[in-house]
């Protein structure tokens, strides 16, 4: 369901305060979604890096990630090196970090810990780049906004 999709009921026996409060509700909405929109539109020039190991990291060098998005794929193989790669790619300064798995391939009781400790050291540093967990191999609203938001507040 799309915040477009969303219906607001008012249930109040004033028919002018309920008629008020709608108005209100809504205005409300429509600004927090320009608001949404604005701040991810914000994060359209962020270049995207595509990684999955250390190596590579180590390959591309910190200017290649510093300010980026890093999209990086949970395999089976590589899932008990991924808290240090997020680790090392959060020290590096990029905006943000997506990890793409599906909670089926790799089978979850194989990375599912991996995935989590990786989520709660991020949840434990909250000034950090913000990292999530998709489906999609593309950067999602989700991490935009919260790159969004996290500049907001730095800046």
């Amino acid at each position: 369901m799309s915040a477009a999709d969303v219906r607001v009921e008012v249930n109040v026996r004033d028919p002018g305060l309920a008629r008020r409060l709608v108005r209100v509700i809504a205005a409300a909405r429509r600004a927090a979604q320009a608001a949404a929109r604005a701040a991810v539109v914000g994060t359209r020039g962020l270049p995207v890096v595509r990684l999955r190991t250390r190596p590579r990291l180590e390959a591309l060098g910190r200017d290649a990630v510093a300010g980026a998005i890093v999209v990086a794929r949970v395999t089976e193989r590589g899932a008990r090196h991924l808290p240090a790669l997020v680790a090392a790619l959060r020290d590096l300064g990029v905006a943000g970090v997506q990890l793409v798995w599906d909670g089926e391939d790799p089978p979850r009781e194989r990375v599912e810990g991996h995935v989590f400790a990786v989520l709660e050291a991020a949840r434990a540093t909250p000034k950090g780049p913000p990292v999530v967990v998709a489906r999609a191999r593309e950067p999602v609203f989700t991490l935009r906004a919260s790159i969004a938001k996290r500049r907001e507040r730095t800046s």
